[in-house]
């Protein structure tokens, strides 16, 4: 009996592409474990700390991104809302609320078929659009904690896109 080549191949590690896409966007980069990297990504405004594993066994790619916010206890009802509202309109992702901490993250998971890996331009998409989404609605959340503005109206604030610089 013959045993496929394939049942040995390694699945490529999609940290490399990921780590160079990082290096593009000059972004800071370590890589803390063989499974794990750890980035910074400066915003205008907001400087987003993602890791990005590899669990390689579940043939995943995962991606968390926080910043420099905790909820009060007083406000996480009405931060959870908020994430509720704003869920629907992420194209991959989501917002979630720790609430043991008050901490907002923003997860996303990413199933690598066999042998496959991301290139280096789609790790680059990827990054940027989780980037994209914390910066998008990081105001929405401001809004409520410290504007006082119900989910609904911080939303709203933050559903338009600009076009060009003033």
């Amino acid at each position: 009996m013959r045993v496929g080549m394939a049942s040995f191949e390694q699945v490529a590690d999609p940290l490399h592409a990921v780590e160079a896409a990082a290096e593009a966007l000059q972004w800071a980069c370590l890589r803390e474990a063989g499974s794990e990297l750890l980035l910074a990504a400066p915003l205008e405004g907001l400087d987003v700390q993602l890791s990005v594993q590899w669990l390689a066994e579940e043939g995943l790619l995962q991606i968390s991104a926080t910043w420099d916010m905790r909820v009060p206890a007083a406000r996480r009802r009405t931060v959870a809302e908020l994430v509720q509202l704003v869920n629907p309109h992420l194209p991959l992702g989501h917002f979630e609320l720790w609430e043991d901490t008050g901490t907002v993250i923003f997860r996303h998971a990413q199933m690598i078929g066999d042998g496959q890996a991301p290139d280096e331009e789609q790790a680059r998409g990827l990054l940027q659009r989780v980037a994209a989404a914390c910066g998008r609605y990081h105001p929405a959340f401001q809004f409520v904690l410290w504007a006082g503005k119900s989910p609904r109206e911080a939303l709203r604030a933050c559903m338009f896109d600009t076009v060009g610089e003033a």
